[in-house]
């Protein structure tokens, strides 16, 4: 891939607005708790939507510290909060939240994987109503191994209000056969709001080796796009580039609109594939956190680089319509896990957390380290230069995977975020914040 242009590397201009609130300093204890013992992982997307129909909700739904899956509604009326657990116990891993459909009669889908297993949905008996569900299923997309992880529902109505689906999967471990697992991404789809599913079919993949991991955040306009970044690794265990896409009607297309290839015509060559960051460029490795459309339609992009595991670099890339522009945001500090009692940090690329919001994209939302704690603030592109105020300074613990409610409608987003401590992805001592004071 051509490197960037010098003119769209932009350096950071940064203006410091002290708070967003009356006062100087606003802590994360002043903040509203809406789920008490709550963690999430930033792979499954939405896992938190507002809908306004009879009445006017956010749904959000997390994992709890005896690996319950829950789903959440706050009433914006009442501020009344429901609860529901969907799972007892499944698995005490935070990979498993579940993520959040809300179909045309007002009607909610969730699904929710185990880490590297099955994969399951259930559908709300009643419109906008968290309390009373149908029976749990299990989805297997045909698949003879389920070793899924992660769900991503899109409902596109530009086919008729087919329901896709994009999960993980991975090969299982043959006992004596020295051949590595290796790893899928997949797509099923289905017609009918849920009720049946076509088999999987694998659109990309590993090349058939474990390091080649890919990992993918997805968007849409719900109509007729949906937009892919993804990665061919995982910072812990290779090196790896971020890469983009789209899909319509029936193809996939590169950034500027070539056609890649049809759906019948996958898996897809990743070495064909544009890059938005080529490693072999930037020598640095990279994760990817968060991605967004812009009025046109073009995509905006979160990501990360690691030139350390104590330095976790923030980029903010945009799509002008011929190019990216990628911009460097902040060093965020490093890794928010904890050591193990032998002393390694077991993922020592797990960052803060920095992400978009998708109703206006030049606003970031990111945490990073400040005086040994991991605080929230929000980060505005106005041209070419950004400015930037604290929601949360000197806090008593930490403030982490910051998250933009989906499709909200009011002038100022919800945000959520984890508060509390968390040693890994299955230890953790976790609430869920939202951006209102108490």
């Amino acid at each position: 891939m051509k490197t960037l242009p010098k003119a769209s590397k932009i350096k950071l201009v940064l203006f410091i607005i002290l708070g967003c609130f009356s006062s100087l300093k606003t802590y994360s204890q002043q903040y509203k708790l809406v789920a008490k013992d709550a963690a999430w992982c930033w792979f499954s997307d939405p896992r938190a939507i507002y809908h306004k129909g009879i009445h006017e909700k956010i749904y959000y739904a997390y994992i709890n510290s005896k690996g319950d899956v829950m789903i959440n509604s706050r009433d914006e009326k009442s501020k009344a909060i429901e609860s529901f657990n969907l799972h007892e116990k499944l698995q005490i891993d935070d990979h498993n939240v579940p993520t959040i459909l809300i179909l045309q009669d007002g009607k909610i889908l969730t699904f929710y994987t185990e880490h590297n297993g099955k994969f399951f949905m259930r559908k709300s008996k009643n419109a906008e109503d968290i309390t009373s569900w149908e029976e749990e299923r299990i989805l297997s997309f045909g698949l003879k191994d389920e070793l899924i992880t992660y769900s991503h529902p899109v409902m596109l109505s530009g086919e008729n209000n087919r329901i896709y689906m994009f999960f993980r999967n991975r090969s299982k471990k043959i006992p004596n056969d020295p051949a590595p697992v290796y790893w899928t991404q997949n797509y099923a789809y289905s017609d009918d709001l849920g009720e049946t599913w076509t088999d999987a079919q694998i659109y990309l993949d590993s090349q058939k080796e474990y390091v080649k991991v890919n990992y993918l955040k997805i968007v849409s306009d719900n109509q007729s796009k949906i937009h892919f970044l993804f990665t061919d690794g995982h910072p812990k265990i290779s090196i790896s580039s971020v890469y983009h896409m789209y899909y319509e009607n029936g193809k996939f297309h590169q950034t500027k609109g070539e056609i890649l290839a049809d759906l019948n015509q996958i898996p897809l060559d990743i070495s064909k594939i544009n890059k938005l960051y080529d490693v072999e460029q930037g020598k640095t490795r990279s994760w990817i956190w968060d991605i967004a459309l812009d009025k046109k339609g073009n995509p905006v992009v979160a990501y990360t680089k690691y030139p350390s595991i104590r330095d976790h670099i923030y980029h903010y890339a945009k799509w002008d319509g011929k190019k990216w522009i990628d911009y460097e945001l902040i060093n965020s500090g490093k890794y928010i896990t904890e050591p193990e009692k032998n002393g390694k940090v077991a993922e020592e690329h797990y960052s803060g957390g920095v992400v978009l919001d998708h109703r206006r994209p030049n606003n970031v939302y990111l945490s990073r380290q400040l005086n040994g704690r991991f605080e929230i603030e929000h980060w505005e592109l106005k041209g070419k230069k950004w400015k930037s105020n604290a929601l949360t300074t000197s806090s008593s613990a930490d403030n982490i995977r910051p998250y933009v409610v989906d499709g909200y409608k009011c002038k100022k987003p919800y945000v959520m975020w984890m508060n509390g401590r968390y040693q890994h992805y299955i230890r953790y001592n976790t609430d869920l914040l939202v951006n209102e004071i108490k």
